[in-house]
């Protein structure tokens, strides 16, 4: 006995928002449970790299399983896996493009005297520091997050739910959201500080860090582009414009305190990234349509 349509459309619904509802929850106490780890074996006089590595394993290890059970569960199709020829042409081209706006807004913060540039810094130990923090922004943040968010959740509100495209951004961005608001709530629960203080700007930061990584993901089809683009940010914004304590590519002063990081960071490779990239989905949308 076949269903009725009416029954179908019910069905699929109900399997996307068990998609959608899964797979933030999984991202949000994967965060959790690796922030709670991080925090213990700091305690105990662990190396900072060796505490995100193990907060890495944590998220990785509650995020992937569950996400490859949701999958095969609900019959999804992969975007992800598994990494062939493309996909590092991908992974590679989001690296480039964000790694790409970096620096020429580093030219032109130069140019205009914004920031001064005394000293490059180039060395083998700067290269170790950085793909170390690369693999570890990989298993930590870029894999989990995109997958789940970009991914999973994405798919279930587009596939399932039958969301129109900028629905499905706009929820999918709300649902981004409340990943940090909701592991800050948990934080508080158990007694930690919380690891990121949920202030406008920050919501800001990540309302459009969060569309830039979606229409990367649309232009390319691929999770690896936006993978890619979100290891480079965090590589150039902890190497080149923030390094602190970490081996730096140069030393810099600028003319305000702050002036790189909103200048180099959001305002190029987040705002004028997600410009270029908007317009380029705008143009494939026009061209599909038009043929």
């Amino acid at each position: 006995m076949s269903m009725s349509p009416e029954h179908v459309t019910k069905k699929r619904r109900s399997s996307g928002i068990s998609i959608i509802g899964m797979s933030w929850l999984t991202m949000t106490l994967g965060l959790f449970f690796a922030t709670l780890a991080g925090e213990f074996v700091s305690t105990i006089g662990v190396a900072e790299w060796m505490v995100h590595l193990i907060q890495a394993v944590v998220i990785i290890s509650i995020v992937l399983p569950v996400l490859f059970v949701i999958r095969r569960h609900f019959h999804m199709k992969s975007i992800l896996l598994p990494l062939t020829g493309k996909s590092i042409i991908h992974l590679l081209f989001g690296a480039l493009f964000a790694t790409s706006l970096a620096f020429i807004g580093l030219a032109i913060a130069s140019m205009n005297n914004w920031i001064t540039i005394t000293e490059w810094h180039f060395s083998a130990e700067f290269l170790l520091a950085v793909a170390l923090n690369s693999c570890i922004a990989f298993l930590y943040e870029a894999l989990p997050e995109e997958l789940s968010m970009r991914g999973m959740v994405y798919d279930g509100l587009r596939s399932r739910l039958r969301l129109p495209v900028f629905f499905a951004y706009v929820t999918q961005i709300i649902l981004f959201l409340l990943v940090p608001m909701s592991v800050s709530l948990l934080q508080e629960l158990v007694g930690m500080d919380a690891g990121n203080r949920i202030t406008l700007d920050y919501m800001i930061l990540l309302l459009t860090y969060g569309i830039t990584l979606q229409l990367l993901r649309s232009l390319t089809g691929s999770l690896w582009a936006s993978i890619g683009f979100h290891i480079a940010y965090l590589e150039v914004a902890r190497f080149v414009v923030m390094p602190g304590d970490r081996p730096a590519l140069l030393s810099y002063t600028a003319q305000d305190n702050g002036l790189a990081e909103i200048f180099i960071l959001y305002m190029m490779i987040i705002f004028v990234g997600g410009i270029i990239l908007a317009v380029l989905n705008a143009w494939r949308w026009w061209r599909i349509h038009k043929s």
